[in-house]
């Protein structure tokens, strides 16, 4: 597959693309004075933001963002964001400017309007990272809902959609976002999810919207 970069374990991707973010970033700052990222939940890039949170650059002037959200307090173990604040944002990576999807726990409706307006600095994304689901589905936009399709093609900045498990109510950047990015990677680890990134095109999985937008698809058979 076309930008495919394999490598024999998950440290060693690890290692690779947290340098290579991190000299995105500090040319971005350079260039700019900020630098704007949107990072990826769960386990698989975990310890990838463990690492990259360690590099030294100057990270006060970094905005760090969600590509996607499940509608839940931050002291929810379900929470994108504070798997964030617990993995990138230690050590070096402290002082990054953080910038949530969830402020209005009681109200997931009004919550998408004040999320659109903290998230405005990302609507041209310096760096994405983006996962996969064993469905194929990339962000919080999901196979099968309606509301997915449409957030795949919507001009809204953020949409609310609904994931087949619980949480179910997500928020989401919205398609044409995420293909704004100006450097895009996906981080996927394990033989199966390999095969259903080589089958999405033919299965209309929503990640093969994404692909010809990725820079590199970082990939390691050992998950």
């Amino acid at each position: 597959m076309e930008r495919l970069i394999s490598f024999e374990s998950k440290a060693l991707l690890e290692v690779e693309l947290a340098s290579k973010i991190a000299a995105i970033l500090r040319v971005e700052i350079e260039e700019k004075g900020t630098a704007t990222i949107l990072l990826s939940g769960g386990s698989t890039p975990k310890n990838l933001y463990h690492k990259l949170g360690a590099i030294d650059l100057d990270w006060s002037k970094v905005h760090v963002g969600l590509v996607d959200e499940r509608f839940v307090p931050q002291d929810s173990p379900f929470s994108n964001e504070t798997l964030i604040r617990e993995s990138l944002m230690q050590n070096e990576a402290t002082i990054a400017m953080m910038h949530p999807m969830v402020i209005n726990t009681a109200d997931y409706v009004e919550n998408l309007k004040l999320a659109t307006e903290e998230n405005r600095v990302f609507e041209n994304p310096d760096v994405i990272v983006l996962g996969m689901g064993d469905d194929g589905h990339t962000a919080s936009l999901f196979p099968n809902d309606t509301s997915s399709e449409d957030a795949t093609q919507s001009n809204n900045l953020l949409a609310n959609t609904n994931a087949p498990n619980e949480p179910t109510q997500r928020i989401t950047f919205c398609g044409p976002v995420l293909k704004k990015g100006k450097h895009n990677f996906l981080m996927i680890s394990g033989a199966r999810k390999l095969e259903v990134l080589t089958e999405s095109n033919e299965r209309n999985h929503p990640i093969h919207h994404f692909i010809p937008f990725l820079e590199g698809i970082y990939y390691t058979e050992n998950s």
